[in-house]
């Protein structure tokens, strides 16, 4: 059980608004493939004997590969302990420092995770490829839940900021 109440309220009041955020780039996905089905009945492909479709197919998925592993990397990047949200430009706020900074990581990491969806709508815009566009949406969609925002995650994240700042606190008062 966490400690503080008060802190534990403010923890789950945004955690609720990081959950809707993730939820609504996830459901982006299935407008896209909603769109995508609506307008594939009247799209016309004209693409050119020239083109390389096929390279560029595979520089997609290639860069879905590196979208993963970089948004793995880049995760365990913005949640290492000891890394701060600046708060010199901001106002004073009731959020918790583990709320800004928690919600920074979940909207990064999904907005790269969206991406992978993406590159299946341009593909199926420029070629009409539909079975492209139902893999990338199923891996975009299947790595936004696999790096989906985590309650514990949070909740370590205000325990090692609280610790941090009573390191500070008392250095402070160790230097009066």
């Amino acid at each position: 059980m966490y400690e503080d109440q008060d802190e534990m309220k403010r923890l789950d009041a945004g955690w609720r608004i990081i959950l809707m955020i993730w939820g609504a780039i996830l459901a982006s996905l299935g407008v896209y493939l909603i769109i995508c089905i609506n307008v594939g009945k009247f799209l016309q492909v004209n693409i050119d004997s020239d083109f390389p479709l096929t390279t560029v197919k595979f520089s997609l998925f290639a860069m879905a590969c590196v979208t993963i592993i970089g948004v793995h990397i880049f995760r365990k990047f913005l949640l290492t302990p000891g890394r701060s949200v600046d708060n010199s430009m901001q106002m004073p706020s009731t959020q918790h420092p583990a709320i800004a900074k928690y919600t920074i990581a979940v909207v990064i990491t999904s907005a790269l995770l969206e991406s992978i969806g993406i590159y299946g709508v341009v593909l199926f815009f420029l070629a009409k490829d539909a079975r492209s566009l139902y893999q990338l949406l199923i891996i975009s969609a299947a790595a936004m839940i696999y790096f989906r925002p985590r309650k514990k995650e949070l909740i370590d994240m205000a325990t090692q900021i609280r610790a941090h700042q009573r390191k500070l606190n008392d250095a402070q008062h160790a230097n009066r």
